[in-house]
């Protein structure tokens, strides 16, 4: 038997993506009709249409675009649902939660997986972003159903695929990012490295991103309400573009910046991006999709904002090469720059993942790059990141 979703994306293919038909066909997968705050309308509204008249998406990648669409939808639906269902929801704590941020490729994921191994800490998985309702339970969270049908999910879209795995290695139990989070606002960087969006990427750099952060708080109340632990630790390199939205929901977030050469990153960014754009699309731009200068705009933005005396203390630096070579020694300074005790337990769980990590990426799928496949070189590079390098003592790997 074929579902509302299959029958409706068979309708869909080598037709335009209606906004009205996405919503009634989630409307009709999941029997609700509460979309709450009306603000998720206008960035589904610039997202079709830039779909529809920019992204060149394959038939493939429409199937694949629709799918991932309906689905964000339908969760939307249902996080609403619940938290009426389960009024606790809206008093769950959500206190001095870890965000880790820095450049793309800077060793943001690895770091953040690493510090997702203490016990004391919970960090979101993908299957749960995906698929967040009802609340995840501790008693079945290593088994529940929705794990399988994220991994199908994740398939169906692609990001399985070895080129993308060596990447960024994806699985419905890992810990995901915050930009994975932010998608049932339909304000997502996701949606822009996904898809060539023009229209949609000018006004999301230009949102007030305070509603997109008190969504994203709603659902980190949404997976703790029946499995809480000390705090959250979250990721995403795009936190950079909008920290005074998430101190002004976060107020007691503690930062951890990550650093590396950005001759070293700049490249692997453009690829990933690349790599992620043939997956819904024959047309990949030249170039590096404008990355060198927005990231450096982030990085001016984290750097004004370390200068302001209420929140030096709140961050804390790893650079990239320090947690290469001894990424337990970066944790203890963390933990002990932001007062957080750290077990023995904590340790003996971080270490054994860390094991378990190296061998996998041992054998693992290479990600091979190079500036030039991407019209860049270090001295532009070098132009554009220099401040950034010197300020922050960034140590190169040339």
């Amino acid at each position: 038997m074929t579902t509302v979703r299959e029958q409706l994306v068979d309708q869909i293919v080598g037709a335009p993506l209606s906004a009205a038909a996405m919503l009634a066909a989630a409307e009709r997968a999941t029997g609700l009709s509460d979309w709450g705050d009306d603000g998720f309308r206008r960035p589904l509204e610039l997202l079709l249409t830039d779909l529809n008249t920019e992204a060149k998406l394959h038939e493939m990648g429409v199937r694949r675009a629709h799918r991932r669409l309906h689905d964000v939808l339908c969760s939307r639906l249902q996080l609403i649902a619940d938290r009426k269902h389960f009024p606790g929801i809206a008093a769950e704590p959500i206190q001095q939660p870890i965000f880790v941020i820095g450049l793309p490729r800077s060793g943001t994921t690895f770091f953040h997986n690493l510090l997702a191994r203490d016990p004391h800490n919970r960090a979101p998985l993908a299957w749960e972003i995906m698929y967040p309702s009802p609340p995840p339970e501790r008693a079945t969270h290593d088994r529940d159903p929705r794990i399988e049908r994220a991994r199908e999910a994740m398939m169906f879209e692609g990001f399985m695929a070895p080129e993308l795995q060596a990447i960024h290695p994806f699985d419905a139990e890992r810990p995901e990012e915050c930009n994975f989070l932010w998608e049932t606002s339909l304000w997502s960087v996701n949606f822009m490295a996904f898809w060539h969006v023009p229209n949609y990427t000018r006004a999301l750099y230009e949102h007030d991103f305070r509603g997109v952060y008190r969504e994203h708080r709603a659902s980190l109340q949404q997976l703790q309400h029946y499995y809480r632990a000390d705090r959250w630790v979250l990721k995403t390199a795009a936190h950079m573009q909008w920290l005074d939205a998430l101190f002004a929901i976060y107020p007691d977030a503690l930062m951890v910046q990550c650093h590396r050469d950005p001759a070293k990153v700049l490249a692997s960014i453009s690829k990933n991006l690349a790599v992620w754009r043939r997956t819904f699309s024959d047309f990949v731009p030249r170039g590096d999709f404008g990355l060198l200068e927005a990231q450096a705009k982030g990085l001016e933005r984290v750097a004004n904002f370390r200068a302001q005396p209420q929140f030096k203390d709140r961050f804390v630096d790893a650079h990239y090469l320090d947690v290469q070579e001894d990424p337990m020694a970066v944790v203890r300074q963390v933990y002990r720059h932001f007062g957080l005790p750290l077990s023995a337990e904590s340790e003996a769980a971080m270490t054994h993942w860390l094991r378990i990590d190296r061998a996998e990426h041992d054998r693992g799928p290479r990600h091979v790059y190079t500036l030039e496949d991407y019209d860049l070189d270090v001295d532009k590079v070098d132009r554009v990141f220099g401040e950034y390098i010197r300020s922050s003592d960034v140590q190169l790997e040339r």
